[in-house]
């Protein structure tokens, strides 16, 4: 009886494994024939499931995605049945608790050995970006999802508010630099102290982003 492969699976594993090397050595150790070594399948296997190493690599984003996704729906706090960041119209109730927002947000920083490895990933993926072409329209991609969550994670402090709203618009570009510039000071200098500044950081700026929506 033949082997029944899990296709899925198989294409997490060697996402995983890609997010390994590059932890450890970067983007640019991240060969087909590297890929394989770590986790145990033989080159032919990797190729079969991507065939060229930017599908590889997109491939290996996107699943930073989705488990950050995952991580979101799994806050038992969570007012909604799903919120998936890499979804444009996916929201959260109206007026959520600022906690929760802070929650959400707080699952795409380098809080704990996971989120760090995925936020090296994600670096090394955007700093190659700059100069690999094929890479930057995916890297352009997962940027727009980012700020686009931003947008509706405001949205959900001022539910009045129309979600085209120039001042929504100018917050979330505000907010996703602030989670980008925090997202490097944790990789560069990590510590506990550093962590909780990360998240009071995060509450004090939607507490007084909240407060100027609410007069719009």
């Amino acid at each position: 009886m033949p082997k029944i492969v899990d296709e899925q699976a198989r294409r997490e594993r060697i996402a995983e494994a890609v997010w390994a090397i590059v932890n450890h050595d970067g983007l640019h150790a991240a060969t087909v024939r590297a890929v394989a070594t770590e986790c145990g399948l033989s080159t032919g296997s990797i190729q079969h499931s991507f065939p060229t190493q930017a599908a590889l690599l997109k491939f290996a984003m996107e699943l930073i995605v989705s488990r950050a996704s995952e991580r979101i729906n799994g806050l038992a706090a969570l007012p909604a049945d799903e919120v998936d960041i890499s979804h444009p119209t996916a929201t959260v109730k109206s007026a959520a608790p600022l906690t929760v927002i802070t929650d959400l947000l707080l699952q795409l920083l380098p809080l704990d050995q996971q989120r760090e490895t995925e936020a090296r990933v994600w670096a090394a993926f955007s700093t190659a970006a700059l100069t690999q072409t094929e890479l930057a329209p995916y890297a352009r991609h997962m940027d727009c999802l980012l700020e686009s969550f931003c947008s509706r994670c405001l949205q959900q402090l001022a539910p009045n508010v129309q979600p085209n709203h120039r001042a929504l618009t100018e917050h979330a570009v505000q907010l996703h630099a602030l989670l980008d510039g925090l997202t490097l000071h944790l990789l560069t200098n990590p510590s506990p102290d550093r962590n909780c500044q990360a998240a009071r950081a995060i509450e004090h700026f939607l507490q007084s982003q909240a407060n100027e929506l609410a007069t719009l």
